[in-house]
């Protein structure tokens, strides 16, 4: 089992559960992308996204995973067992009860990880207004923030220096830090959308102005995003750049 990665990222709560348990259909020791859910708006607009994502995870690195993602909301005590966290939407949604809020900082804060995904393709999306009231009133001390090009989030895996995605909204990824770690990562930028295959293979959304390089650095910031959660900045230090760069050559083109 590769629970190595969950070593460096989270091992607060997770290492525990590396023994395999029934859960959703998979074991902890795997890696499983829970979706959630809240009231009002629509909290599965892209429904395969997460799936196509830990296909690329598994074809791409060595992680163990899940592939069937899970629904789950805040207030569940099992969201503890989990390192990442999915929520997208695309639509204005209601506001978390407050014990939802303190569960989600408790989470953070202890070690994990919430990827927020705006999927409309809009500017100032009501979405976006809805999930900016979130942040404010979980961490009203913690504004958020654009993420630096020289964040370990673009070298975690793929060495990258764009933000990608179905629409390219904002040319930045934004988040919250906590004691230098990055707890919660905000995209305007629709990456599930860009990760959406179908059964068949066939992705369920056209990119808007990229085309197919467009769509793998998408697919390329998701896989980085999910390794950053995992390793943090454990590949900050210069050594691994040759390893990094190896790993491009093997992996490119896609």
């Amino acid at each position: 089992m590769r629970i190595f990665f969950f070593i460096f990222g989270c091992a607060f709560f997770f290492v525990a559960e590396v023994q395999s348990v029934e859960a959703a259909g998979g074991s902890y020791s795997d890696l499983t992308l829970p979706r959630v859910m809240y009231r009002g708006g629509n909290d599965n607009p892209r429904p395969e996204a997460l799936r196509s994502l830990l296909a690329e995870v598994a074809r791409r690195t060595s992680v163990e995973v899940n592939r069937e993602p899970i629904a789950m909301n805040i207030s569940d005590p099992e969201v503890f067992r989990y390192p990442f966290l999915y929520m997208g939407g695309d639509a204005a949604f209601d506001s978390f009860p407050a014990d939802d809020l303190k569960i989600l900082r408790r989470y953070l804060n202890y070690g994990g990880f919430l990827f927020i995904d705006d999927n409309s393709g809009r500017v100032d999306s009501a979405f976006s207004a809805a999930v900016r009231g979130m942040i404010s009133t979980l961490f009203p001390q913690n504004p958020l923030g654009k993420i630096s090009r020289e964040h370990s989030i673009f070298r975690s895996f793929y060495l990258l220096n764009a933000v990608s995605g179905r629409t390219i909204v904002k040319s930045y990824l934004e988040g919250i830090s906590i004691k230098g770690r990055t707890v919660l990562v905000v995209s305007s930028n629709d990456h599930g959308g860009a990760w959406s295959r179908n059964k068949l293979g066939h992705w369920n959304y056209d990119v808007l102005a990229g085309g197919y390089r467009q769509r793998q650095l998408a697919i390329r910031m998701g896989v980085n995003i999910i390794m950053y959660a995992l390793t943090l900045d454990y590949k900050k230090d210069m050594v691994h750049l040759p390893i990094i760069l190896e790993r491009m050559r093997r992996y490119n083109p896609r």
